[in-house]
């Protein structure tokens, strides 16, 4: 069990959207059963993945209320906040903490009009995010979107802040993850932030696993944790991770959509969630043949490993 009370997976959800780009809430009700049916611990509203930036508060809040409603509970549900302000991450934060949220996942999106924000500004940020809830904080580390970069010294320091809790790596580099560790041992939970590390990060010691591609398969991801964390049997992890997982993760590599690639996989495995919020687009028609065709080919591997867990599952009962 990570810091967090939390285990395992961590599903951010995308955001059905209609033709009029509207929140589309029978959408994202068929998606959280289609997600929970195919295996998730947790759930995340608002991310990157659910185009979080792109959404007004109001429609924020929207969803996730509406997630809280139709989840009812069964799993813990983490809101996402993606703010240019300290005032409207608060705001927000407030909002998480009355729905009795287990955590909040907060990033600053942070570039001043002339030059960089300083760690001063950064830090005062998450300082005053904390001081109005006490919900644990889970920090987001992705220097593309938010201007900063959260090197393991920096976490070091925000880590003085009580509610900070966790961090999501994203970036990519393995380093960060032993370096945290080994700079401040359990003090933080760093959960793994990207599809292409997945496999070394859970060697590495992370608990949880928090990635867009899991909406596509969830029941992969949930494979590839029980494996490692249960069988410890790193030669079936591979090849889950190698077909299962990372073909998806390709794709979304080469045409530089990842929301688009994401959504195309949804639909292709049966639950129309509708396209990307403009400037964001559909993948074109032929790629969304070929994401029809590897999804199916996934679904496939999924059975095949699934009926070699059920064989090691009745041999060590």
């Amino acid at each position: 069990m990570s810091l967090l009370g939390m285990k395992g997976t961590i599903v951010p959800l995308v955001t059905p959207f209609t033709h009029e780009e509207e929140f589309d809430v029978a959408a994202m009700g068929r998606l959280i059963e289609f997600i929970l049916e195919q295996g998730a611990d947790n759930l995340m509203t608002t991310a990157l993945t659910g185009e979080g930036p792109l959404l007004t508060e109001e429609e924020t809040v929207e969803v996730w209320h509406t997630v809280f409603e139709i989840t009812n509970s069964r799993v813990p549900i983490i809101p996402a906040i993606i703010s240019t302000t300290t005032r409207q991450a608060i705001s927000l934060a407030r909002v998480a903490e009355k729905n009795d949220a287990p955590a909040v996942m907060v990033a600053p999106i942070v570039p001043e009009l002339y030059a960089g924000r300083s760690q001063n500004d950064v830090y005062s940020f998450y300082a005053d995010v904390a001081d109005a809830v006490a919900l644990p904080i889970i920090l987001f580390n992705y220097p593309t979107l938010t201007g900063v970069d959260f090197v393991p010294q920096f976490v070091e320091r925000l880590a003085e802040i009580e509610n900070i809790q966790a961090i999501k790596e994203s970036t990519a580099d393995t380093k960060r993850i032993h370096g945290i560790k080994r700079l401040l041992g359990e003090r933080i939970e760093v959960i793994c932030g990207a599809p292409n590390v997945a496999l070394e990060s859970l060697s590495l010691g992370c608990d949880l696993w928090l990635t867009g591609v899991m909406n596509n398969v969830p029941r992969s991801a949930q494979q590839l944790m029980y494996v490692m964390e249960v069988m410890g049997d790193l030669a079936l992890a591979r090849d889950i991770y190698f077909n299962q997982i990372l073909p998806i993760v390709d794709v979304m590599a080469k045409n530089l959509n990842p929301t688009g690639t994401i959504k195309a996989g949804i639909c292709a495995r049966g639950v129309e969630v509708g396209r990307p919020r403009r400037p964001g687009h559909h993948v074109g028609s032929d790629e969304d043949a070929k994401i029809h065709i590897l999804m199916d080919k996934i679904v496939q591997a999924e059975a095949d490993t699934a009926e070699k867990l059920s064989k090691y599952e009745q041999l060590y009962k």
